[in-house]
């Protein structure tokens, strides 16, 4: 709603806006919300900040279905492992600096999956050591399990 509508009352503002005085001079009433909502409906959908709808994909459902079985952080992983393969087997590519951009990028992921891979222990071990702590059956349990 732009700046320029009217309340309830006609005047200039908000829908929730309060006038002083009243015209009919009565107590202003306070209204929490407002008397009109509009909200746009998106029919697509989002991924973090890439949408897909119609207007950027010819088949938005089955993009979701892919995203829902398969990241785009795994898909595009898979590739960028697919292209250090083939970069590794031609001759003479590394000197490329298109590959050379390529096997910085490679690199960087590198480092934060190794990053991502200490995080991860350092929460399995805090809700290992709060299962110890909680319920020392379960976590006998879970070692003789694992034995």
């Amino acid at each position: 709603m732009s700046a320029s509508s009217t309340n309830g009352n006609g005047q200039l503002g908000w829908p929730w806006t309060v006038s002083w005085p009243l015209e009919n001079g009565g107590m202003p009433s306070f209204n929490f919300a407002p008397e009109r909502l509009w909200q746009p409906i998106n029919p697509g959908w989002n991924f973090g900040n890439v949408i897909i709808n119609g207007s950027n994909s010819s088949a938005p459902e089955l993009e979701q279905t892919i995203v829902s079985r398969h990241s785009y952080g795994r898909q595009i992983g898979r590739l960028v492992d697919a292209v250090k393969v083939l970069v590794d087997k031609v001759p003479g590519a590394k000197t490329d600096q298109g590959v050379k951009d390529f096997l910085k990028l490679v690199n960087e992921l590198r480092d934060i999956r190794e990053e991502s891979r200490h995080e991860r222990l350092a929460r399995l071990r805090d809700q290992l050591s709060a299962l110890k702590a909680e319920d020392p059956a379960a976590w006998a349990s879970l070692m003789q399990a694992g034995r």
